[in-house]
């Protein structure tokens, strides 16, 4: 894994060194083993690398002549069936020079072109500069799990893999208006596929590319989940399911360099984790937990149960070496400026924070990093999946919180449904590219809506946190089920066998991947409640963020008195929260994460100082 910046103006030559070297040492622990530029005439690229496959010979950029021509490529990302498009490729003639996929891709472009990415299973964006033609292709996987953002002033086209490389761009002007305004508060932090908190300044999205050449930069889809008639019974589904998932997993376990994995007692860490352990004797697992949370747990209809004690379970059975992280909750409050400098928005809150400290620590001993994200959102994992009133919601299932938004906002500066609205059109937009195979089945179209929001809202806002605070600590963090031959399967088996409906109705969470994996994993873990990503209980936590807030809105020269409404917030601390409804984000975001996510808003006024135009 790598970072990578770069730009190109038609109309002028680059002048020296400055400003790409600027902008890429803001990404320095994306990639802190080697630091590159490369500077053609109107051209500029640079990259940080993190050194995982061909240790020796990787090195980008990486230029390939062919013909008169030069190719030159920054890459972020693994690819995973690197041999079989390598050998395709010597079929044609091509020969290699070194072991790395930076190489396959590069020579791939040169004889498929756009072409390219159809071909490639993998976590990737990368950049081609193509010399003859002056011209610039950009590339993201189709899921979305590597980042690349871009902006365009004064006839220069600017691209990195994090906003803050932009941001070193002296012709880049950091602009907060209405609509970035919308994204914040409106469906923060999740964000429109495409968009950003910052005007003007958008990302690749996923499953696209871009072509940028002196007519200006146009970008394409060249993926998306397809509706499809599937006639697989549910034992055919199962048996394609679990070779898809121990051959996605398999896949990602090579490396040269140590590989571990994160074991939180859920389902999908567990299964990951066992095809792991069948495949690297030695293997190191990790889990996080908090200091005095064995005191602190309350258990609520999200999270019934403590990892701790499934983790055992999992830990007995494989015999892996574990590290259990405990967090202490001053340090993770401390994280929370760090984590937003990780993400360069404000995020997740603490949700960020404790995944930049677990990162942080197995940052120590690996490199690399196997995970179970991606999982909940193809196989049917959420409440909002089958539980009645948020499958019925009209606004996101994952946040119920439109009227909560909407009192955060400073009076005056928008309408009073302008929050609702803007919901209600990013739903419409998006679901606009969903095709139904029986218009007339509302439990299957139903449940396919929210299978393709929680894919393109959900899933990327979880993603984007695990590469940032993963990269920020120079660890790469891989994640198997977020295979684009899984989502096209699973997505269009009927909602019906996703659920594992029976003739009670009653669901069974990812009931079709238990199924798949249910001879290999303890039973109490197989069939575990599903259980969000960790969050600390202890009040202490709690009154760290409630101090801070007092304090930032003791400040009438705090930023966010420009956009909040701070009334409104103080009476929430007065009330330390009891009359508050809703959650910002559904059981990942409640109370005290919807404080931290105010402080991370002011913090990123004070650090990033857009100018504020509502």
């Amino acid at each position: 894994m790598c970072g990578f910046c770069g730009y190109i103006n038609y109309n002028e030559k680059v002048k020296d060194e400055t400003i790409i070297k600027k902008m890429n040492e803001t990404l320095y622990k994306r990639g802190p083993d080697e630091q590159k530029i490369y500077i053609d005439n109107n051209v500029c690229l640079g990259h940080n690398r993190l050194s995982i496959i061909d240790v020796k010979y990787g090195t980008q950029p990486m230029s390939i002549k062919k013909c008169e021509n030069i190719y030159t490529i920054v890459y972020n990302g693994e690819l995973y069936n690197t041999l079989e498009i390598k050998n395709d490729l010597k079929n044609k003639g091509y020969t290699f020079n070194n072991n790395s996929d930076t190489e396959v891709i590069l020579t791939a472009y040169i004889e498929y072109k756009e072409k390219c990415v159809e071909l490639f299973n993998g976590i990737f964006s990368f950049v081609i500069y193509d010399k003859y033609n002056n011209s610039i292709f950009l590339a993201r996987d189709r899921l979305g799990i590597k980042p690349l953002f871009y902006t365009v002033w004064d006839n220069t086209y600017i691209f990195a893999s994090e906003i803050k490389a932009l941001l070193e761009h002296p012709k880049v002007k950091k602009i907060f208006d209405k609509e970035c305004l919308l994204e914040l508060i409106g469906v923060g932090p999740a964000h429109t596929p495409g968009k950003t908190y910052f005007k003007n300044i958008y990302e690749i999205q996923p499953g696209h590319i871009g072509i940028i050449n002196k007519d200006g930069l146009l970008t394409y889809k060249y993926w998306d989940l397809e509706t499809k008639v599937c006639y697989d019974n549910e034992k055919t589904a199962i048996e394609k399911i679990h070779y898809l998932v121990e051959d996605s997993c398999k896949r990602q376990l090579i490396s040269d360099v140590g590989i571990c994995t994160m074991l939180s007692g859920g389902i999908d860490s567990s299964i990951l984790t066992k095809i792991a352990k069948d495949n690297i004797l030695d293997l190191t697992t990790y889990s996080i937990d908090y200091l005095n949370n064995d005191t602190d747990f309350t258990s609520n209809i999200y999270q019934q149960t403590k990892d701790s004690d499934f983790v055992k379970i999992m830990v007995d059975s494989l015999k892996t070496n574990h590290k259990t992280i405990k967090i202490d909750n001053s340090y993770l409050f401390s994280l929370l400026d760090e984590a937003l400098i990780a993400r360069d928005v404000p995020g997740m809150a603490d949700i960020d924070s404790s995944m930049l400290a677990f990162c942080k620590e197995i940052s120590k001993d690996f490199k690399v990093c196997i995970s179970g994200e991606c999982s909940d959102e193809i196989f049917g994992g959420y409440p909002w999946f089958y539980r009645k009133h948020l499958v019925e919601h009209t606004g996101f299932p994952w946040a119920l919180s439109e009227n909560l938004r909407t009192n955060l906002i400073k009076k005056d500066i928008l309408k009073e449904n302008d929050i609702k609205d803007y919901v209600k059109y990013c739903i419409s937009d998006t679901l606009s590219n969903v095709t139904y195979i029986d218009e007339n089945d509302t439990f299957e179209n139903r449940f396919k809506d929210i299978n393709y929001l929680t894919i393109k809202w959900f899933m990327n806002t979880l993603v984007e946190r695990t590469d940032r605070m993963s990269m920020f600590t120079s660890l790469e963090v891989r994640v198997p089920f977020a295979d684009h031959r899984i989502f096209e399967y699973v997505y269009n088996l009927p909602a019906k066998m996703k659920l594992g409906l029976n003739n009670s109705n009653e669901p069974i969470e990812k009931y079709l991947l238990r199924k798949a994996f249910e001879d290999e994993i303890p039973n109490e873990v197989l069939y575990r409640k599903k259980s969000p990503f960790p969050k600390t209980y202890s009040p202490d936590y709690l009154n760290l963020v409630e101090t801070k807030l007092k304090t930032i809105l003791d400040n009438k020269n705090s930023k966010i008195y420009e956009i909040l409404n701070v009334e409104y917030i103080k009476n929430l601390l007065n009330t330390h929260g009891k009359d508050l409804k809703e959650n910002l984000f559904g059981q990942l975001m409640t109370y005290p994460q919807t404080l931290a996510y105010i402080i991370q808003i002011n913090n990123w006024f004070e650090k990033y100082n857009p100018n504020i135009l509502l």
